[in-house]
């Protein structure tokens, strides 16, 4: 896993998201989005959930159960969310766009859109003082696939509005959504 290149392409869809779009959708082959990308960044979440539970609760023996469980929260809506994004985006590409379906450009562009998500979701786990900061830092997700929806997919004027909002609520809320049915689904059956 080469951890420089992921930082810079982090680096490169938050400070220059149009530039960033050229150069993924340049790129021959196509990127691995999520074995390059996206699985190491749900990685630092729960990374960074596992952190903040044992400076928070410290290393005793009853913080190691809740922590993992918080950790594996974490992780399974990070990445079940990714998958609901991406078949979301792929559904809105068909409907709204009438594309034909392209499950893997939809994962690209789902995955390096939900750069931000992650970036949000690790600060707001390592600093929970800042929880509002990710709220905000959520919104940022509408320019990255503003941008990213006229190079990716060559989305014309008159529906890159409607398509960038609907896509920006599939990338930020995705998460939430399979967050919520596993927590429930975890109080529940014990």
């Amino acid at each position: 896993m080469n951890y420089k290149k992921l930082f810079q392409r982090l680096i490169s869809i938050i400070a220059s998201p149009k530039k960033a779009w050229i150069e993924i959708s340049t790129e021959s082959p196509r990127p691995d989005v999520m074995g390059s990308f996206v699985y190491p960044l749900i990685a630092l979440c729960g990374i960074a959930v596992l952190l903040n539970s044992f400076f928070r609760d410290g290393l005793a023996r009853e913080v190691y159960q809740p922590a993992l469980i918080d950790m594996c929260s974490y992780c399974v809506s990070l990445f079940g969310g990714f998958f609901l994004a991406s078949w979301l985006l792929d559904m809105l590409r068909q409907k709204l766009l009438e594309h034909t379906t392209d499950m893997p450009g939809s994962q690209l562009f789902a995955g390096y859109a939900m750069g931000v998500v992650f970036m949000a979701e690790i600060l707001a786990i390592l600093f929970p003082q800042f929880f509002i900061f990710k709220w905000i830092l959520q919104f940022y997700v509408l320019y990255v696939v503003w941008e990213g929806s006229d190079v990716l997919f060559t989305v014309t004027e008159d529906k890159r509005l409607a398509f960038t909002a609907l896509s920006s609520v599939a990338v930020i809320f995705s998460p939430a959504i399979i967050r919520a049915l596993f927590n429930t689904l975890s109080n529940t059956l014990g």
